[in-house]
């Protein structure tokens, strides 16, 4: 059961400022008066971030150690000044695409307001970032009334519940259930909703007009799951149509920060960096469960609690594993028939801590080395990686369409299409815009874009030089079951079948001009050497 209801955002210019932290920060001493030393911490490690996926991780200080790995200098700044990654403006082409991993020394106990301090100062002196309260537009949703609206006035605000449930056609639909909201309300609290239809920091604003206090019933499929809900699916627009509201498209201006100056040749770490910031010990559990799943088990379940504890309930040891070691899929990993069949329970506990800064959810990372060390000790499991030829795409030119980019633009990929466009995605697809992108880092990103399809990087071999703009809308594997395509036809968008879905390499040759062809090539494998299949006494 999800509670709906929260404190309402800031609206007001004076408020965001202060939200930002900058106003203060970007003005000067007054004369006659030496500057306060800036927060910084001890000592501070930075190097390029190999990881091959995107998503930055870390950003909670375990006992004096604060890491910041696979982060873009949008996202450090995005954690520095406490401000959404969309009101961050200006900067190079690279701000969303370098990665960086940091380490760094801090007191024990640092607040996190502190610790946001601390990193301002690193990124002005490492990074030599300059910035400045700036205004831009941003893409926003308005909620309004369409037609007569069937909502029940009640005398008093009571809050909203979402409560989800599998549909007769297996697929979860959440149910929300207000006793008394304002729409002003509704509309903050929209977004918040973790359904998948509104973007990252997306707002929605009240355009009703009404003032009243309502009581009101809606259903609807997460966006995620529309398309295994196929015809079933309730979007979440529909759901709001039958209340007699609806969302439209808004541009709204806000405030944000500037990037005036970064660089991304960041200064040298200190000499005796390895001395004073060493490596920390592979994290464990504090305390772990192993048992094999009782022979009528029947429900399976993987869960990780605020707490940091971790509930994995009726899970083959293969899953497990792919788990820890943070594999692809099945293929990426070789040994006994047995790890598929044999299931295991494991209850374990992260953290003893009762901080709740200190919760595991905040660094999956900890929890996969966890989870590794404990497999490894428990099963006495002795493991090597090597190459072996797995299948994988190759991105060739073909006739491509694509439009060459603005150089100076943000090298990124975002989920909807360009401001000023009414392109929509395929029904129940995905519509992925990309600006200012090589076919080399296209493919790179490929897994992330469409996981369904790919978890490896495909590999450039379109010989296209530069950067292009390019939107591309496609369905999941499952929705796709038309004809293959007609040799010769190239009109973007077409769909394959009558259900209008069209397949990603489909999608990629008619709208792109450009192939994703299947092939293999040599990729790092687990390979177990040798595993028992009965876990060492708890």
């Amino acid at each position: 059961m999800l509670c709906w209801m929260g404190s309402p955002s800031a609206n007001t210019m004076n408020r965001l400022l202060v939200a930002l932290g900058i106003a203060t920060a970007l003005s000067g001493p007054m004369r006659g008066q030496s500057p306060a030393p800036r927060p910084a911490f001890d000592i501070a490690g930075i190097q390029a971030s190999t990881r091959p996926s995107p998503g930055m991780r870390g950003g909670t200080l375990r006992g004096s150690r604060y890491e910041l790995r696979n982060a873009t200098m949008v996202e450090l700044i995005r954690t520095a000044y406490d401000v959404p990654a969309e009101r961050i403006t200006g900067g190079p082409a690279w701000l969303e695409w370098n990665r960086f991993d940091i380490a760094a020394l801090a007191p024990d106990d640092t607040p996190p307001d502190r610790l946001r301090e601390m990193l301002k100062t690193l990124l002005a002196d490492r990074f030599k970032l300059k910035v400045r309260e700036d205004v831009t537009t941003v893409p926003a949703m308005a909620l309004k009334v369409k037609g007569t609206h069937k909502l029940r006035e009640v005398a008093s605000p009571a809050g909203c519940q979402a409560q989800s449930a599998a549909e007769p056609n297996g697929v979860v639909a959440q149910t929300v259930t207000c006793l008394g909201l304002t729409m002003a309300q509704l509309a903050d609290q929209l977004p918040r909703a973790d359904n998948g239809y509104f973007a990252a920091g997306q707002q929605v604003m009240n355009d009703t007009g009404l003032t009243g206090v309502y009581g009101f019933q809606f259903k609807y499929t997460p966006r995620q799951l529309l398309g295994q809900a196929g015809s079933h699916g309730i979007t979440l627009q529909a759901a709001l149509e039958k209340l007699g509201l609806a969302l439209e498209p808004r541009e709204i201006q806000v405030t944000a920060i500037a990037v005036d100056t970064v660089t991304a040749a960041f200064t040298p770490n200190a000499a005796d960096l390895a001395r004073r910031l060493p490596p920390p010990p592979p994290p464990q559990f504090e305390v772990a469960v192993v048992k094999p799943t009782a022979p009528d088990a029947q429900a399976s379940r993987s869960q990780l609690l605020p707490s940091g504890q971790v509930n994995l309930t009726n899970v083959p040891l293969r899953r497990i594993m792919i788990l820890g070691w943070e594999l692809a899929d099945d293929r990426f990993i070789v040994g006994p028939r047995w790890l598929e069949t044999a299931r295991f329970d494991i209850t374990a506990r992260a953290f003893a801590s009762p901080n709740p800064a200190n919760n595991a959810q905040l660094d999956n990372d900890l929890i996969r080395m966890m989870l590794r060390a404990l497999i490894t000790e428990r099963f006495q499991l002795r493991y090597h990686m090597e190459d072996r030829p797995l299948p994988a795409f190759t991105i060739v030119a073909d006739n491509p369409r694509m439009t060459n980019a603005d150089p100076t633009r943000r090298t990124r990929c975002f989920d909807g299409p360009p401001s000023g466009s009414t392109a929509v995605p395929p029904p129940r697809g995905r519509l992925v815009t990309c600006q200012n992108i090589s076919m080399e880092q296209f493919g790179q990103l490929l897994p992330s874009i469409a996981p369904l399809y790919t978890r490896v990087a495909a590999l450039d071999k379109t010989g296209l030089q530069g950067g292009y703009d390019f939107t591309i809308g496609y369905n999941a594997p499952q929705d796709v079951q038309g004809r293959p395509p007609e040799p010769g036809t190239t009109d973007a968008g077409v769909a394959l079948d009558p259900t209008g879905a069209i397949s990603l390499p489909d999608a990629v040759r008619r709208q792109l001009g450009i192939r994703l062809e299947e092939t293999k090539r040599p990729l790092p494998v687990l390979v177990i050497d040798s595993i028992n299949e009965q876990p060492l006494d708890n």
